[in-house]
Protein backbone atom coordinates (compact mmCIF):
# COMPACT_ATOMS: atom_id res chain seq x y z
CA UNK A 1 0.00 0.00 0.00
CA UNK A 2 2.71 2.39 0.88
CA UNK A 3 4.22 1.72 -2.57
CA UNK A 4 1.13 2.60 -4.46
CA UNK A 5 0.55 5.55 -2.53
CA UNK A 6 4.18 6.85 -3.30
CA UNK A 7 3.40 5.90 -6.99
CA UNK A 8 0.64 7.96 -6.81
CA UNK A 9 2.96 11.17 -4.66
CA UNK A 10 5.21 10.91 -7.59
CA UNK A 11 2.81 11.15 -10.80
CA UNK A 12 1.31 14.12 -8.94
CA UNK A 13 4.41 15.66 -8.56
CA UNK A 14 5.65 15.25 -12.24
CA UNK A 15 2.24 16.73 -13.46
CA UNK A 16 2.82 19.75 -11.16
CA UNK A 17 6.41 19.89 -12.36
CA UNK A 18 5.50 20.12 -15.78
CA UNK A 19 3.08 22.26 -15.07
CA UNK A 20 5.05 24.71 -13.79
CA UNK A 21 7.30 24.65 -16.62
CA UNK A 22 4.35 26.03 -18.77
CA UNK A 23 2.11 28.23 -16.17
CA UNK A 24 2.82 31.90 -17.81
CA UNK A 25 0.44 33.70 -19.85
CA UNK A 26 2.84 33.47 -22.78
CA UNK A 27 2.83 29.63 -22.78
CA UNK A 28 -1.31 29.71 -22.82
CA UNK A 29 -1.40 27.69 -26.23
CA UNK A 30 0.03 24.42 -25.03
CA UNK A 31 -1.34 21.45 -24.60
CA UNK A 32 0.36 20.76 -21.39
CA UNK A 33 -0.89 17.28 -21.27
CA UNK A 34 0.09 16.20 -24.65
CA UNK A 35 3.94 17.66 -23.52
CA UNK A 36 3.42 15.40 -20.52
CA UNK A 37 2.75 12.24 -22.60
CA UNK A 38 5.34 12.73 -25.24
CA UNK A 39 7.98 13.38 -22.22
CA UNK A 40 7.16 9.92 -20.73
CA UNK A 41 7.68 8.82 -24.42
CA UNK A 42 11.11 10.56 -24.71
CA UNK A 43 12.82 9.65 -21.27
CA UNK A 44 12.47 5.89 -22.15
CA UNK A 45 14.26 6.74 -25.16
CA UNK A 46 16.92 8.33 -22.82
CA UNK A 47 19.18 10.53 -25.44
CA UNK A 48 18.62 13.17 -27.86
CA UNK A 49 21.32 14.62 -30.40
CA UNK A 50 21.18 18.20 -31.62
CA UNK A 51 22.61 19.48 -34.38
CA UNK A 52 23.53 23.34 -35.15
CA UNK A 53 25.89 25.84 -37.03
CA UNK A 54 27.92 26.63 -33.88
CA UNK A 55 28.59 25.72 -30.52
CA UNK A 56 27.09 29.26 -28.96
CA UNK A 57 23.82 28.37 -30.85
CA UNK A 58 23.47 25.25 -29.06
CA UNK A 59 24.95 25.64 -25.38
CA UNK A 60 22.36 26.90 -23.59
CA UNK A 61 19.95 23.97 -24.11
CA UNK A 62 23.03 21.19 -22.90
CA UNK A 63 22.70 23.45 -20.07
CA UNK A 64 18.79 24.01 -19.69
CA UNK A 65 16.74 21.75 -20.87
CA UNK A 66 17.41 18.79 -18.33
CA UNK A 67 16.22 21.57 -15.87
CA UNK A 68 12.82 21.20 -16.87
CA UNK A 69 12.88 17.21 -18.56
CA UNK A 70 15.29 15.42 -16.64
CA UNK A 71 16.50 11.89 -17.65
CA UNK A 72 17.25 12.44 -21.06
CA UNK A 73 20.77 13.12 -21.67
CA UNK A 74 21.31 15.88 -24.48
CA UNK A 75 24.53 15.34 -27.31
CA UNK A 76 25.42 18.44 -29.42
CA UNK A 77 27.64 18.81 -32.47
CA UNK A 78 27.89 22.66 -34.49
CA UNK A 79 29.58 22.92 -37.88
CA UNK A 80 28.38 25.27 -40.61
CA UNK A 81 28.52 22.39 -42.88
CA UNK A 82 25.75 20.66 -41.27
CA UNK A 83 23.46 20.29 -43.43
CA UNK A 84 25.99 18.56 -46.38
CA UNK A 85 26.60 15.94 -44.12
CA UNK A 86 23.26 14.96 -43.18
CA UNK A 87 22.56 14.76 -46.44
CA UNK A 88 25.83 12.98 -47.44
CA UNK A 89 24.65 10.59 -44.24
CA UNK A 90 21.44 10.22 -45.70
CA UNK A 91 22.51 8.80 -48.39
CA UNK A 92 24.83 6.23 -47.12
CA UNK A 93 22.27 5.17 -44.69
CA UNK A 94 23.20 6.45 -41.66
CA UNK A 95 20.74 8.61 -39.69
CA UNK A 96 22.48 10.06 -36.11
CA UNK A 97 20.87 13.19 -35.42
CA UNK A 98 16.87 14.01 -33.79
CA UNK A 99 16.68 17.62 -34.29
CA UNK A 100 18.50 20.36 -36.06
CA UNK A 101 19.06 24.19 -36.03
CA UNK A 102 19.45 26.49 -38.81
CA UNK A 103 18.60 29.14 -41.05
CA UNK A 104 15.68 27.84 -43.30
CA UNK A 105 17.69 28.36 -46.64
CA UNK A 106 21.09 27.88 -45.87
CA UNK A 107 20.13 25.01 -44.14
CA UNK A 108 16.66 23.32 -43.96
CA UNK A 109 15.13 23.75 -47.20
CA UNK A 110 17.98 21.67 -49.04
CA UNK A 111 16.75 18.79 -46.17
CA UNK A 112 13.13 19.70 -46.53
CA UNK A 113 13.47 19.34 -50.83
CA UNK A 114 14.83 15.56 -49.67
CA UNK A 115 12.14 14.99 -47.51
CA UNK A 116 14.58 14.11 -44.44
CA UNK A 117 12.29 16.65 -41.88
CA UNK A 118 9.13 15.45 -40.16
CA UNK A 119 6.27 17.70 -39.05
CA UNK A 120 7.05 19.19 -36.05
CA UNK A 121 5.23 19.24 -32.69
CA UNK A 122 4.42 23.05 -32.64
CA UNK A 123 0.75 23.04 -32.41
CA UNK A 124 1.10 21.25 -28.76
CA UNK A 125 3.76 24.05 -28.13
CA UNK A 126 1.67 26.68 -28.79
CA UNK A 127 3.45 27.60 -32.30
CA UNK A 128 1.35 30.19 -33.90
CA UNK A 129 0.97 29.44 -37.97
CA UNK A 130 3.07 32.32 -38.67
CA UNK A 131 6.02 31.45 -37.45
CA UNK A 132 5.72 27.59 -38.65
CA UNK A 133 7.48 27.14 -42.08
CA UNK A 134 8.23 24.55 -44.88
CA UNK A 135 4.19 23.41 -44.37
CA UNK A 136 4.74 22.46 -41.17
CA UNK A 137 8.24 20.80 -41.03
CA UNK A 138 10.19 23.87 -39.33
CA UNK A 139 9.47 26.64 -36.65
CA UNK A 140 10.84 29.89 -35.61
CA UNK A 141 13.16 30.41 -32.87
CA UNK A 142 15.44 33.93 -33.36
CA UNK A 143 17.04 36.07 -36.44
CA UNK A 144 20.78 37.61 -36.86
CA UNK A 145 20.99 40.91 -38.57
CA UNK A 146 23.87 41.40 -40.81
CA UNK A 147 25.74 44.48 -39.76
CA UNK A 148 29.15 45.77 -40.05
CA UNK A 149 31.24 44.81 -36.62
CA UNK A 150 34.52 47.44 -36.23
CA UNK A 151 37.56 47.31 -33.77
CA UNK A 152 37.09 50.73 -31.86
CA UNK A 153 41.11 51.02 -31.91
CA UNK A 154 41.36 51.27 -35.36
CA UNK A 155 37.89 52.91 -36.39
CA UNK A 156 35.81 55.85 -34.74
CA UNK A 157 32.22 55.49 -34.67
CA UNK A 158 31.86 58.56 -36.67
CA UNK A 159 33.83 57.07 -39.28
CA UNK A 160 31.33 53.93 -40.16
CA UNK A 161 29.28 54.81 -43.37
CA UNK A 162 25.55 54.62 -43.13
CA UNK A 163 25.22 52.63 -46.63
CA UNK A 164 26.99 49.55 -47.66
CA UNK A 165 27.96 51.00 -50.74
CA UNK A 166 29.91 53.81 -49.05
CA UNK A 167 32.42 51.19 -47.84
CA UNK A 168 33.79 51.53 -51.43
CA UNK A 169 35.59 54.54 -51.11
CA UNK A 170 39.22 54.54 -50.87
CA UNK A 171 39.63 54.72 -47.34
CA UNK A 172 38.51 51.47 -46.61
CA UNK A 173 40.52 49.34 -49.06
CA UNK A 174 42.61 46.51 -47.60
CA UNK A 175 40.88 47.33 -44.31
CA UNK A 176 37.82 45.43 -44.60
CA UNK A 177 37.12 41.72 -43.68
CA UNK A 178 34.20 39.46 -44.18
CA UNK A 179 33.59 35.61 -43.94
CA UNK A 180 33.51 33.34 -47.08
CA UNK A 181 30.02 31.61 -46.02
CA UNK A 182 28.39 34.78 -45.07
CA UNK A 183 29.67 37.58 -47.46
CA UNK A 184 27.87 35.52 -50.34
CA UNK A 185 24.64 35.16 -48.52
CA UNK A 186 24.71 38.98 -47.36
CA UNK A 187 24.58 39.30 -51.30
CA UNK A 188 21.69 37.36 -52.05
CA UNK A 189 20.06 39.21 -49.62
CA UNK A 190 21.47 42.31 -51.33
CA UNK A 191 19.41 41.05 -54.32
CA UNK A 192 16.18 41.10 -53.23
CA UNK A 193 16.16 44.52 -52.61
CA UNK A 194 19.17 45.83 -55.70
CA UNK A 195 19.39 44.74 -59.20
CA UNK A 196 21.52 42.05 -60.51
CA UNK A 197 24.10 44.60 -61.90
CA UNK A 198 24.13 46.65 -58.89
CA UNK A 199 24.63 43.71 -56.94
CA UNK A 200 27.41 41.97 -59.23
CA UNK A 201 29.14 45.09 -59.45
CA UNK A 202 29.03 45.71 -55.92
CA UNK A 203 30.86 42.69 -55.39
CA UNK A 204 33.43 42.65 -57.64
CA UNK A 205 34.69 45.72 -56.43
CA UNK A 206 35.17 44.00 -52.61
CA UNK A 207 36.81 41.55 -54.12
CA UNK A 208 39.17 43.35 -56.76
CA UNK A 209 39.55 46.50 -55.39
CA UNK A 210 38.85 47.02 -51.80
CA UNK A 211 40.74 43.27 -51.41
CA UNK A 212 38.30 41.97 -48.70
CA UNK A 213 39.73 39.12 -46.60
CA UNK A 214 37.70 36.03 -46.56
CA UNK A 215 39.50 34.15 -44.40
CA UNK A 216 37.85 30.49 -43.52
CA UNK A 217 38.52 30.72 -39.80
CA UNK A 218 37.49 32.83 -36.82
CA UNK A 219 37.36 36.70 -37.82
CA UNK A 220 38.29 37.44 -34.47
CA UNK A 221 41.87 37.18 -34.75
CA UNK A 222 41.82 39.55 -37.53
CA UNK A 223 40.23 42.27 -35.59
CA UNK A 224 42.32 41.86 -32.49
CA UNK A 225 45.41 42.14 -33.93
CA UNK A 226 44.04 45.18 -36.24
CA UNK A 227 45.62 43.24 -39.16
CA UNK A 228 42.01 44.06 -40.42
CA UNK A 229 39.75 46.73 -38.94
CA UNK A 230 36.05 46.38 -40.09
CA UNK A 231 33.90 43.17 -40.71
CA UNK A 232 31.36 43.40 -43.80
CA UNK A 233 28.64 41.27 -43.42
CA UNK A 234 28.96 39.93 -39.52
CA UNK A 235 26.00 39.72 -36.56
CA UNK A 236 25.34 42.24 -34.09
CA UNK A 237 25.67 38.49 -31.52
CA UNK A 238 29.35 37.90 -32.70
CA UNK A 239 30.04 41.77 -32.02
CA UNK A 240 29.25 41.09 -28.31
CA UNK A 241 30.88 37.70 -28.20
CA UNK A 242 33.98 39.31 -29.83
CA UNK A 243 34.06 42.21 -26.78
CA UNK A 244 33.42 39.44 -24.18
CA UNK A 245 36.69 37.98 -25.15
CA UNK A 246 38.73 41.05 -25.14
CA UNK A 247 38.26 43.08 -28.88
CA UNK A 248 36.55 46.25 -28.49
CA UNK A 249 34.06 45.82 -31.27
CA UNK A 250 30.71 47.54 -31.93
CA UNK A 251 28.16 47.20 -34.81
CA UNK A 252 26.20 49.37 -36.53
CA UNK A 253 23.13 48.89 -38.49
CA UNK A 254 23.38 49.83 -41.82
CA UNK A 255 20.96 51.23 -44.60
CA UNK A 256 19.58 47.49 -44.88
CA UNK A 257 19.23 44.94 -42.14
CA UNK A 258 19.26 41.32 -43.95
CA UNK A 259 18.01 38.73 -41.28
CA UNK A 260 18.20 35.26 -41.75
CA UNK A 261 15.33 33.10 -39.79
CA UNK A 262 16.77 30.37 -37.49
CA UNK A 263 14.57 27.19 -37.17
CA UNK A 264 13.43 24.13 -35.46
CA UNK A 265 13.35 20.83 -36.74
CA UNK A 266 12.62 17.07 -35.96
CA UNK A 267 14.74 14.78 -38.44
CA UNK A 268 12.41 12.42 -40.32
CA UNK A 269 14.56 9.09 -39.17
CA UNK A 270 15.33 10.43 -35.85
CA UNK A 271 17.38 7.81 -33.65
CA UNK A 272 14.90 9.18 -30.98
CA UNK A 273 11.49 10.59 -32.37
CA UNK A 274 10.13 11.44 -29.00
CA UNK A 275 13.13 12.93 -27.65
CA UNK A 276 13.18 14.75 -30.88
CA UNK A 277 10.31 16.40 -30.94
CA UNK A 278 10.22 17.06 -27.21
CA UNK A 279 13.86 19.62 -27.64
CA UNK A 280 12.74 20.87 -30.72
CA UNK A 281 8.82 21.94 -29.15
CA UNK A 282 10.75 23.21 -26.24
CA UNK A 283 13.25 25.37 -28.04
CA UNK A 284 10.42 27.55 -29.49
CA UNK A 285 9.05 27.95 -25.35
CA UNK A 286 8.93 31.38 -23.78
CA UNK A 287 11.48 30.01 -21.61
CA UNK A 288 13.78 29.21 -24.33
CA UNK A 289 13.44 32.75 -26.17
CA UNK A 290 14.86 34.11 -22.91
CA UNK A 291 17.55 31.19 -22.56
CA UNK A 292 18.66 33.14 -26.44
CA UNK A 293 18.78 36.69 -25.62
CA UNK A 294 20.94 35.84 -22.87
CA UNK A 295 22.95 34.45 -25.32
CA UNK A 296 22.69 37.31 -27.75
CA UNK A 297 20.16 35.64 -29.78
CA UNK A 298 16.97 37.71 -30.09
CA UNK A 299 14.03 37.34 -32.28
CA UNK A 300 13.83 40.28 -35.20
CA UNK A 301 10.05 39.31 -36.39
CA UNK A 302 7.66 42.64 -36.71
CA UNK A 303 5.56 41.29 -33.53
CA UNK A 304 8.68 40.95 -31.77
CA UNK A 305 10.01 43.53 -28.64
CA UNK A 306 12.92 42.00 -27.79
CA UNK A 307 15.70 44.86 -27.00
CA UNK A 308 17.39 44.28 -30.30
CA UNK A 309 14.33 44.27 -32.42
CA UNK A 310 13.87 47.83 -31.02
CA UNK A 311 16.74 49.11 -31.53
CA UNK A 312 17.46 48.07 -34.84
CA UNK A 313 13.89 49.92 -35.80
CA UNK A 314 14.99 52.64 -34.27
CA UNK A 315 17.66 52.97 -36.46
CA UNK A 316 15.91 53.14 -39.60
CA UNK A 317 17.03 50.73 -41.68
CA UNK A 318 15.63 48.69 -44.19
CA UNK A 319 15.07 45.49 -42.34
CA UNK A 320 15.06 42.54 -44.82
CA UNK A 321 13.68 39.31 -43.19
CA UNK A 322 14.13 35.56 -44.28
CA UNK A 323 10.49 34.33 -45.27
CA UNK A 324 8.87 31.52 -46.55
CA UNK A 325 8.51 33.77 -49.94
CA UNK A 326 12.06 35.14 -50.11
CA UNK A 327 14.41 31.63 -49.52
CA UNK A 328 13.89 30.27 -52.82
CA UNK A 329 14.83 33.07 -54.76
CA UNK A 330 17.94 33.95 -52.40
CA UNK A 331 18.94 30.54 -53.23
CA UNK A 332 18.73 31.43 -56.72
CA UNK A 333 20.79 34.57 -55.76
CA UNK A 334 23.74 32.76 -54.15
CA UNK A 335 24.07 31.03 -57.26
CA UNK A 336 24.90 34.04 -59.46
CA UNK A 337 27.30 35.82 -56.89
CA UNK A 338 29.23 33.04 -55.30
CA UNK A 339 31.48 32.65 -57.86
CA UNK A 340 32.74 36.50 -58.23
CA UNK A 341 33.76 35.78 -54.74
CA UNK A 342 35.36 32.94 -55.29
CA UNK A 343 37.38 33.36 -58.41
CA UNK A 344 35.53 31.44 -60.72
CA UNK A 345 33.91 34.12 -62.35
CA UNK A 346 35.38 37.49 -63.10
Amino acid sequence: MKYQALKKLLAFALIGFVAGIFSSPSQAGMDKAAIDALYQKAKKEGKVVVWGPQKNTLSYITEHFNKDFPGIEVVTAASLRSGPKIIAEAKAGKHNLDAFIFPISSGMLPLYQRKLLAKGPWDIFGVPKEKQYLDGHVAGLNNLAYVVVYNTKFVKPNEVPNKWEDLLHPRWKGRLLGSPFLFPHLMSYFNLVWKDERVAAYTRKMVNEQKILLPRGPREGFLKSGERHLVVGDFTQLSKIYKDHGVPTKYKFMDLTPSPQFTSAVMANAPHPNAARLVAGWLTTEKAVKLREGKYMFDLTPSSNSELAKEMRASGTNHVLETAKNFKPRKVNLKKFRPIITGRKK
